[in-house]
């Protein structure tokens, strides 16, 4: 959980990608609901992935 409060309350970075993320899935959201969730889960395990590689 620490990990997760970090990365989205870490730096500018970590908030403009969680933010990207989120508005990745809410445009996902209007065309197939299903997946939206899907999509904000793979994009923040993108974004956690990108942070630790850094």
């Amino acid at each position: 959980m620490k990990k997760l409060l970090q990365l989205v309350f870490g730096d500018a970075r970590n908030v403009a990608s969680v933010a990207i993320a989120v508005a990745l899935a809410m445009l996902l959201a209007r065309v197939e609901p299903a997946l939206a969730g899907w999509l904000l889960v793979a994009a923040l395990l993108g974004a956690a992935y990108w942070q630790a590689s850094r």
